[in-house]
Order: structure tokens, then sequence, then C-alpha cells
């Protein structure tokens, strides 16, 4: 059977889209595919902890199957006249454009598969891109390490990286509109390792969601993991996959001043305990459990064994 490569951004920047790309080589190697991450580098990440096999860009073989970032045009162009089957993993919608290039679809490159980690992305790529096949393959939560915690401290999580003006805004305006939060702790959890965002979570009774335009925001999905009340933004317009008015307190995209009230209506409701805070924490909790690694293994192995078919390849190992 072929190796599967997932062509990779320099592992030691911290972002979402490069921990699941991990995170697929680690669960196709788990069900007997063989794969691996290709860098520039050949390093493994050192903010959250893998044993994949991490490759040079020179160690990619020509019977390799190629899968690579929506925005990364050079990684594309540098492998468009190959004869490798080649799939993008679209993480961000709102990316794409950067690895296209100026180019009209992905199949220019000899992309000939698409895969989405969530609904409102499987759209997109269905509209923008229609010849393609487009599979889903769902984030996951790692609930071994996001684990719940019912006993909280009153403090707000976040990672404002995304939203680093807005942030500020929220933060003065708070102070200014509720008083009685002047002293809020904050725990900023930017430039972190995986563990210790998960530590910040579990002690943290609020986690403000500062997504803005993605696919789905894994934070907010560890967030109520860890029996956090979510406040903020959805990061997606028209929603996602997940968020509802029953498991977060949700501001309208880009209103800085709703998400005050958003947080603010959060901070009671963990202050007032009893009945509807706990009802909340426990929505939050299931929703989080749908996110499984091994629903998201499953989804993973059907697109490859699809995609396979399609190639050509055969699937024995």
């Amino acid at each position: 059977m072929p190796r599967i490569v997932y062509l990779c951004w320099p592992p030691k920047e911290i972002t979402g889209g490069i921990k699941v790309a991990f995170q697929h080589v680690e669960m196709l190697a788990e069900a007997g595919w063989s794969a691996a991450i290709a860098t520039a580098e050949a390093e493994r990440p050192n903010w959250f902890e893998t044993k994949v096999d991490v490759i040079p860009f020179e160690a990619i073989r020509n019977d390799d199957v190629l899968v690579f970032p929506e925005n990364h045009p050079r990684f594309l162009a540098a492998f468009a006249g190959s004869a490798q089957p080649k799939v993008v993993f679209c993480q961000n919608p709102y990316l794409a454009h950067q690895g296209l290039a100026g180019r009209l679809s992905y199949a220019d490159y000899g992309v000939t598969h698409i895969i989405c980690p969530s609904m409102n992305v499987v759209q997109y790529c269905a509209r923008r891109f229609p010849g393609l096949k487009v599979g889903y393959t769902p984030f996951f939560v790692d609930h071994s390490r996001f684990q719940f915690n019912p006993a909280k401290a009153l403090q707000v999580a976040v990672i404002p990286r995304k939203r680093m003006v807005e942030f500020a805004y929220i933060a003065d305006m708070l102070r200014s509109r509720y008083p009685e939060y002047a002293a809020l702790p904050w725990i900023y959890l930017h430039g972190v390792t995986e563990m210790q965002v998960a530590e910040g979570m579990m002690r943290s009774a609020i986690f403000l969601s500062l997504a803005r335009m993605e696919a789905h925001s894994m934070t907010k999905l560890e967030g109520w993991a860890t029996g956090c009340i979510v406040a903020g933004f959805i990061g997606v317009f028209g929603g996602d996959d997940s968020s509802t008015s029953q498991n977060g307190f949700w501001a309208r995209e880009d209103d800085v001043d709703n998400a005050v009230e958003q947080l603010a209506s959060a901070l009671r409701l963990v202050q007032q305990g009893g009945e509807p805070y706990r009802l909340m924490q426990e929505q939050g909790r299931i929703t989080a459990q749908k996110y499984s690694r091994e629903e998201s293994a499953r989804h993973l192995v059907q697109f490859w064994q699809m995609a396979f078919r399609d190639f050509g390849v055969s699937q024995s190992r």
C-alpha cells in the first residue's frame, strides 16, 4: 500500500491546523495505514506530544499519496507536474485563495480530492470545487487530556491571537460596564503547550471564544470538554456544527459590544450556580463528547478507502 504523506507547515508553529494534520497521521498509523508528516526540518512539534513518522521533503517518494494544506501554493506548485495522487486538507475555507494563488481550482495542481473537517467546509468545497471529490473528517477532542472538571475558579481562559484588538476592547469594556469584574483573573493560553491549555481550561469557569473565520473551533470543543461555560464568537458566519443557545453565550459576528454582554451573562450564570449552570455545563460536555477520537478515525479511514479506490490503488496492508 502506498504511503500517505501530509505536507506540513513548520510544526513548531502553534496552530490547530498543524495539530490536526499530525492527528490524522496518528489515526491512520493506528489503523494500519502507512502514513507520515513531511516538513522542511523533519522535526516534531515541541508543544504537543506525538510519535508519528516525520520525514524531510527530500524523502517523499514517487509512489506516495500527497496531502497539502489548503493555503500553501509553493507546496502545491512543487508537485503539480508529478503523477502522485493529490489531496487537499481544507481546514479553513477563508484561506483557500492563498493556496490557489490565482488558479481557478486545486484541480489545476493535479488535486482530485478534498478533506473537510466540518459540514460548512464540505458545503463550501462542493460549491467552490464542483469537480473534486469531497470527504468529511471531523475534528476530535482528546478527552484523556481535556478532562471534565466541575470544580472551577471564577476566571476566564482566553486565546487572544485571532482577535487581539477585539479582546483588548472586550476586557476594557467589561471592567467599565461591570466594575464587579474589575479584578477578574484572565488566563492567557496563547503560545503555550497543549498540556498548559488543558490545565488552564480545567481550572477556569469560563472560556472566552475569540474564534474568527474558521471551519470549526477546536478550542470551543476543548473548553466544553473541561466543563467551561463558553462565551464569545462562534467564528463561522451562519453558525457551525456544534454551537447552540443551550451550550454557550454567543455574540453576533464581529459585534464586540454584544460579546461583552454575553461574557457578563456567562459570569453571572457561574456565580448564581444551581441548575441552570449545571445544565449548560452538561450541554457543553455532551457536545464535546460527540467529537470523539473513535468517530474521527472512522470518518478518516472511510475517506481514504474511498480515495484509494478512486486512485485505483491497492489498500492491502
